[in-house]
C-alpha cells in the first residue's frame, strides 16, 4: 500500500430491514465491489423490547427470551439472503446477527470483523428523542473506530439554492 492511499479491505453494512435498508445495502455492495472488498451484513435485535416485557410480567406470557431470539434470527435471515446476500455475486459477504443495543451492536460487530468502514442508514430521526438522546446513527458515528458513512433517504434530499 501506498503512503498516499487508503485501504478498505472489509465494509460492514447495518441492515435492519427498514425501509432504508435497500440504500443502506446498494452503497455497501456498490463500494465492495469497486474496492474489492468483503462485504458483512449485520442485523441487530435489540432486546430492549424483551427486557421491557420481562420486566412487566412477559414471563407469565409463557414466552421464552431464546425461543423469540431464535424465531427472529431465522426469520431475519431469511429475508436478508433472499431480498440483499442474492444479489451480492461476485463478492465475499457474510451475515452475522447481534443482539442487544443496536448502536452499540453495530459498534461491537466493527471490532468483531477488523471493518475498515461500516456503512449505516440514517432515519432522519427528527422528534424530541432523537435531539435530546441523538439516533442510533448518530452514536455509531461517534463510537466507531473506522470512517462511517451515513446512506440518507431520498425523502431528506433539500434542492440547491
Amino acid at each position: 500500500m501506498q503512503a498516499n492511499q487508503v485501504e478498505i479491505k472489509k465494509l460492514l453494512a447495518a441492515i435492519d430491514l427498514s425501509k432504508y435498508s435497500e440504500d443502506t445495502f446498494l452503497h455497501a455492495l456498490t463500494l465492495a465491489r469497486a474496492l474489492g472488498a468483503e462485504l458483512t451484513l449485520v442485523n441487530v435485535i435489540n432486546t430492549r423490547y424483551l427486557d421491557s416485557l420481562e420486566q412487566y410480567g412477559g414471563a407469565g406470557l409463557g414466552l421464552d427470551r431464546k425461543e423469540i431470539i431464535g424465531r427472529t434470527i431465522n426469520d431475519r435471515r431469511k429475508v436478508i439472503e433472499d431480498e440483499y446476500l442474492s444479489r451480492a455475486q461476485g463478492v465475499s459477504t457474510q451475515l452475522i446477527f447481534k443482539e442487544g443495543l443496536p448502536w452499540e451492536e453495530i459498534i461491537n460487530a466493527v471490532k468483531d470483523v477488523g471493518a475498515d468502514m461500516l456503512v449505516v442508514g440514517n432515519k432522519g430521526r427528527g422528534d424530541v428523542a432523537g435531539v435530546l438522546f441523538g439516533s442510533a446513527a448518530e452514536k455509531v458515528q461517534r463510537h466507531a473506530p473506522c470512517p462511517v458513512l451515513t446512506v440518507r433517504g431520498k425523502e431528506h434530499a433539500r434542492a440547491a439554492k
